[in-house]
Parts: structure tokens; sequence; C-alpha cells
């Protein structure tokens, strides 16, 4: 029938990359009206309009290779159990919206299903109108950190999964910026305003949130309330343990003298960007 939807309650976590995803999905999960499957990041949606490749057959068992390790000696049978079948379905191809509808086998009596996938936000206009066509209530959350920050927390996590945290202590600062215009996907997740933009022009305004990651530290506990409220959901208790965590932190390395010099036109465009769109950065931002 034309109007039935494929999802019926969907909450996506859309980044920015190092704009405190993780520590928001830290927070959330605990939330008996959240669901989020065993996998924080299943990047479906890009693998669908992107790149098929990242959930591709061999990359799932890669993934999945860690789902199942579990010690005999303190694990319970009943959750081995949902484990492995949960597992079972990661690997069931095809990766289509029934196998991604799968991956919550046990919500139970949770409203929304969630995931959070930084690259989600690099969805084309036709793929974010297509899924508000085909779910019957969509939220979307986009948090964004001063640009420079951002990118130079983003680098220095890179290299640091990379084995390479050394090369910060070796390159110039040409070959610095060199390796963040051209060694990879920097540029693409600073770049919000190109983000906003695509999801505003296919979204309707109250399926998206934009919001601050300076927020967070400030005041924690009404972060997570404002979104709860976007959910249109009860306030669930958030404690003080997950208040002070900090998670995937980059490793520290001040920003070299005169990098910032070097993206000031780059940044600079993506405050004037957002401030086009309707979306006031704060202060600090300059």
């Amino acid at each position: 029938m034309p109007d039935e939807k494929t999802f019926d309650h969907l909450f996506l976590g859309v980044g920015a990359m190092k704009a405190g995803t993780t520590w928001i999905y830290d927070a959330l999960h605990r939330h008996p009206d959240i669901h989020f499957c065993r996998e924080k990041e299943v990047h479906y949606l890009y693998a669908r309009h992107i790149n098929a490749n990242i959930l591709s057959d061999r990359a799932r068992m890669r993934r999945a290779k860690a789902y199942l390790a579990f010690d005999p000696e303190i694990s319970a049978c009943p959750t081995l159990q949902k484990r492995v079948q949960w597992t079972a379905n990661w690997l069931n191809g095809p990766v289509d919206d029934t196998w991604f509808n799968n991956l919550f086998v046990h919500r139970g009596g949770a409203r929304w299903i969630a995931e959070f996938s930084n690259l989600t936000a690099l969805l084309p206009i036709e793929a974010w109108a297509e899924l508000h066509a085909r779910t019957a209530r969509l939220r979307v959350i986009y948090t964004l950190r001063e640009p420079m920050d951002r990118l130079w927390s983003h680098v220095r996590f890179h290299l640091k999964m990379q084995n390479a945290s050394h090369k910060l202590n070796e390159w110039s600062l040409d070959e610095l910026e060199d390796h963040i215009r051209t060694g990879g996907d920097y540029l693409d997740h600073t770049n919000y305003a190109a983000a906003v933009a695509r999801m505003q022009a296919a979204l309707t305004p109250d399926c998206l949130r934009v919001d601050f990651f300076d927020r967070i530290p400030a005041d924690p506990r009404g972060f997570i309330a404002d979104i709860e409220r976007f959910l249109g959901l009860p306030s669930h208790n958030l404690p003080d343990d997950i208040v002070s965590r900090v998670v995937n932190p980059s490793p520290p390395h001040p920003i070299p003298d005169g990098l910032a010099e070097r993206f000031a036109d780059d940044i600079a465009t993506q405050i004037e960007g957002l401030k086009d769109l309707g979306i006031t950065t704060p202060r600090s931002w300059g």
C-alpha cells in the first residue's frame, strides 16, 4: 500500500565526527524508550546510498568476530542466546531495509529505534528525501563543534587509530596541511553548511535538530533533556558517572602554530554558511 512505511520511529545521530556523539549515545542508550542495537554505528544508510562495501559480507564477518566473544565462566546462557541471535541477523544478507529492521529484534517496548553514524551526514538530498518518505516518524540530531577544534581532534584521532601519532611531531606545516586537504575525509566532515543544507532541503523542520558540542560540558543534563523533548519522551535519570565521562578522547597535542591560519577561510565559510541557513553559532566560534 502506498502509505505503508518501512520504519516507524527512527532516531538518527549523524555527527559531526568528534562532536560528542559517543557521549550522547552513552547517555541515551540507557533510556527505556530508545533502543540501539548491539552496534552503535551500523552505517546502513551510508552503505545503501554511497558505499555498499562498508557492509559487505566480509566486512560484517570481521565485525561479528567481536560480537561472539564471551567467557563461559561468567556469561549467562540467555544473554549469550540473544547475542547469537542478533549476530545471526547481522550476518544474514542481503543488506536491505528488512536486514536493518531485524537488527532491532530485541527492541521490546522501546518507542524509538536508533543508530548513530557520522557517515549518515554525508547522504545526498535524494537519500534524505527517500528516507523521510518511508519513515512514519523520523528524528535527526546533528551536533556541531567549533570547526577548527573538530578538525584538529579528527586528525589526532585518525592518526592514533592508524598508529601514526608520531607524524604530528615529524610533519612540516605544509605536509600537515596537505594531509588534511588530500589525505582523507577531514574536510567533508567539517562541511557543516553543506550537510545541514541537504537535510533541510529534504526534511521537515520538526525532523531535524542542530545543536552544539559546547553545550555538553556546560549543561550535560539540559542537553540530554532537550533531546528527550525533541523525541517526545519523558526524562530519564542521567547518572553522575555519565555526566563526567570523557569517551573516545583524541591524544593531547597542541595545534601547531600557523595551522589555524591555513584553514581560516574554510572555517569562515562554514560559519557564514550556517548563518545563511538560519543557524546562529556560539560566540566562542568567533
